[in-house]
């Protein structure tokens, strides 16, 4: 009984938030249009005082996007991004630079694609939480900035 129960919850986890794969086909056929060119608009925000101090923030710019199926690979201000495309329109975007022989700096979309009124490209949009962590040297010792974001983001 313990293990059907078990079963049954691990099925559950799984189904939430499948990725779009060609081997999962009704998820394939909905699997969201994020590949493109978007304009990316951070809210405004004060930045930490341990970003301040190293000169640490984050601007508005083109996120390139391109995907197979479920795989995305992005570019947003230099850096690279790799992450996954979910039937629930959701998707993640993740990469890292290790500067300086340092610890790795770290980025993250996390967002939801949301389709255009016409059903067409146009007036389609992105919106989520961008997530980054950036360690820089100092007079003191290494500092730690931490930037979040709410942003949006329209098809270019």
């Amino acid at each position: 009984m313990a293990t059907k129960v078990s079963l049954a919850a691990l099925v559950v986890v799984l189904g939430a938030g499948a990725a779009c794969s060609a081997s999962n086909n009704a998820c394939f056929r909905i699997c969201p249009a994020v590949g493109g060119q978007w304009q990316v608009t951070f809210q405004p925000a004060t930045d930490p005082a341990e970003c301040q101090k190293v000169g640490a923030g984050v601007s508005d710019g083109p996120l390139d996007i391109t995907q197979q199926t479920s795989a995305l690979e992005a570019t947003f201000a230099g850096q690279a991004l790799s992450g996954t495309a979910y039937d629930t329109g959701q998707f993640t975007l993740d990469g890292f630079t290790t500067p300086d022989a340092g610890n790795p700096d770290t980025f993250s979309f996390r967002g939801t694609y949301q389709r255009g009124a016409d059903g067409g490209a146009s007036g389609d949009s992105l919106s989520g939480i961008y997530d980054s962590t950036l360690q820089r040297p100092s007079g003191q010792g290494p500092v730690t900035c931490r930037l979040v974001r709410n942003y949006t983001a329209a098809r270019r």
